[in-house]
């Protein structure tokens, strides 16, 4: 069976190769000459689209389902409360209502703002709070102001005391962390809590208090040494 070279197309040139060689034709498998085409468009059905497109909505897709489910990386979170817009040493910061009656008077070695979470975190946070029937104090290592300060978080040795007007013996509060809504009058831990009030002493692994620590309701077991 003879190889024949293929056909030479319309307007084509030969290759640098066979122009300058002076060996006689050899009949070749491949052709040698460097055709000129000129561009043309290339028509494709539209059913043959339609799976292509489908395809490529579904990868779109599974991507943004991906990312949105994915868990927020602390380092993220981290990140962003490393862009503090407003910092502030030996700090006293006076919160009043709607009404001009102060809320209460906070104090703090240090006071960080990070805009990307409207979080004010605290160091040495000192708390006073006055009610008509009394002052609560607190302080502790560490807090925040959260929502615009209507949320105050304590942490690390949170310390409570209350004194009542009509009574000389102070009621004292100790507990890990401590949640207070001063607006609400009101309080909560999960963590265990030791309250004294003159001789007697109360463990329960937590606490909800209303009134500014009026009303307590103790959760867990409860341990009471009250004097006879």
């Amino acid at each position: 069976m003879s190889i024949t070279s293929p056909a030479v197309p319309a307007g084509a040139a030969p290759c640098a190769r066979c122009a300058t060689t002076s060996s006689p034709p050899r009949v070749i498998s491949t052709p040698c000459w460097r055709a000129i085409w000129s561009s043309a468009a290339v028509a494709i059905p539209a059913h043959r689209l339609y799976p292509i497109l489908a395809l490529t909505l579904l990868a779109a897709l599974t991507l943004w389902l991906a990312r949105v489910s994915a868990p927020e990386d602390p380092r993220e979170r981290a990140g962003s409360r490393e862009k503090a817009d407003f910092i502030a040493e030996q700090t006293r910061l006076t919160s009043f209502d709607v009404d001009g009656r102060m809320r209460y008077e906070l104090l703090a070695e240090r006071i960080t703002h990070y805009p990307q979470t409207d979080v004010t975190t605290l160091l040495q946070p000192r708390l006073e709070q006055r009610a008509d029937d009394g002052v609560l104090y607190l302080q502790s290592k560490h807090g925040e102001l959260r929502q615009r300060g209507d949320e105050v978080w304590l942490s690390g040795d949170v310390r409570v005391r209350r004194i009542n007007h009509d009574d000389p013996r102070p009621m004292t509060l100790v507990s890990e962390t401590l949640t207070l809504w001063p607006d609400e009058h009101r309080a909560h831990t999960a963590t265990p809590v030791v309250i004294t009030r003159g001789g007697s002493v109360v463990r329960a692994r937590g606490m909800t208090a209303d009134n500014i620590f009026g009303t307590l309701e103790l959760d867990g077991r409860v341990y009471a040494t009250m004097p006879r």
